[in-house]
């Protein structure tokens, strides 16, 4: 572990002759090498005492740079910075659960070492490994980013004298991948796919995604009393985490959203299939929208799972690998993994560029879609073209017979 070097023997600096002075001095930044001056202070008193402040000021900061503070891994600091950002509450329960992944991979490739011992050597190796194993350069750009957020966190604490990341080049953010969105033809080819379709809750929330943008946890998070079909309004209230919690949604606040007449259409058809499905003579207002055939809200991860399946079936992507097997019983099995196309989210764009094509007032869109700022709903207006505009009555009729 490098050592703090100090120089000379500081600077007295009078204030007021006899009643005042400031002491300073500087240092040798470790993860520099550049010299730096130590945080001034005041001393009420003669010279002779400032004196001797300055000298148990070098000597006490010289120990707290040299002496380790802490003998805990780097992977028990993750871990303990993670808990207390939930207990603070100050950062979003999904920006938290997202960091998990980061924080799962620092303790698989950095956790064992000591805080103290942790190197710039450690830290690049973890990522020419993580790298090595095929994870994407924006996967890296995490990685790196929660490794140097933990790090700085530690040298503010004087848990370390210096973060080795300052000695490596940073890995920068990737440029951003274009949105996609379906064009007006696929999004009326796919509503009457999904009229045809077996209806049951995944159906469902995939038409609520594109009928009207919901957000995966949003879909999987309605309940029937979020929803008021003879008024034609539905309120996001909650969304459903991979946690299997009801928590507020990414807007926080609560969001009313119009629905179409053939959306009502559509849900009313789901209600009645409900009620033959389950012994109710009134389906309970707790009851979750996109529901199981158990009648328990359905698991996003597996949902996620089915939801690949079913747009490569229906032509929205593909899977680069599909392997065969035999199970126990000797029959034929198949595994699929590198799914490349469309994801749930990019429904919900094009819902928000079908708006806008439509020539939707942005502000409304803006609300609808539950976006933060104006900048983020003004991203869907690039890909509306005249022709595309002029398109609209041709895709109003084709929703209109797949409702």
């Amino acid at each position: 572990m490098l050592k703090l070097e100090i120089k000379g023997k500081g600077e007295i600096i009078e204030v007021s002759r006899g009643e005042k002075y400031r002491i300073k001095f500087k240092y040798r930044d470790p993860s520099t090498g550049k010299w730096k001056y130590a945080p001034q202070r005041t001393i009420k008193g003669n010279k002779a005492k400032a004196r001797r402040e300055l000298e148990t000021y070098k000597a006490e900061f010289e120990l707290e740079w040299n002496e380790p503070k802490s003998t805990s891994t780097f992977g028990d600091y993750a871990r303990d910075w993670q808990q207390t950002r939930r207990e603070l509450a100050t950062i979003t329960v999904l920006a938290l659960d997202r960091d998990e992944i980061e924080i799962a991979r620092i303790n698989e490739y950095l956790g064992h070492i000591t805080m103290t011992d942790l190197t710039a050597d450690d830290i690049e190796g973890s990522i020419l490994a993580l790298k090595k194993k095929g994870l994407s350069e924006s996967g890296l750009h995490k990685y790196w980013q929660k490794v140097n957020q933990i790090l700085k966190h530690a040298v503010k604490r004087r848990v370390i004298p210096f973060n080795p990341c300052d000695q490596l080049e940073p890995i920068k953010r990737p440029d951003a991948k274009e949105r996609k969105a379906l064009d007006f033809e696929q999004a009326a080819k796919f509503a009457l796919e999904l009229k045809r379709e077996n209806r049951d809750g995944k159906i469902v929330a995939v038409w609520l995604a594109l009928a009207l943008g919901l957000r995966r946890g949003e879909c999987l998070g309605l309940r029937w009393m979020d929803v008021d079909l003879g008024g034609g309004i539905i309120h996001i209230r909650k969304q459903y985490d991979v946690h299997h919690n009801l928590r507020k949604p990414k807007c926080a606040s609560v969001r009313d959203l119009p629905i179409d007449e053939g959306t009502i259409a559509f849900l009313r058809e789901w209600q009645s299939i409900i009620l033959a499905m389950f012994p109710f003579s009134e389906i309970p207002a707790e009851f979750p929208v996109c529901c199981t055939d158990t009648g328990s809200f359905i698991d996003p991860t597996f949902f996620d799972k089915w939801r690949r399946k079913f747009f490569v079936n229906h032509g929205l992507g593909k899977f680069t690998t599909v392997e065969e097997w035999h199970d126990e019983r000797g029959i034929k099995r198949y595994r699929c993994s590198g799914y490349e196309g469309y994801n749930l989210h990019e429904l919900r764009h094009t819902q928000a560029t079908l708006l806008i094509g439509l020539g939707a007032d942005l502000k409304a869109v803006q609300d609808i879609m539950g976006h933060s700022s104006m900048q983020m709903t003004m991203q869907y207006t690039h890909s509306i073209t005249a022709n595309q505009r002029k398109a609209t009555s041709a895709f109003d009729q084709a929703i209109l017979q797949a409702r």
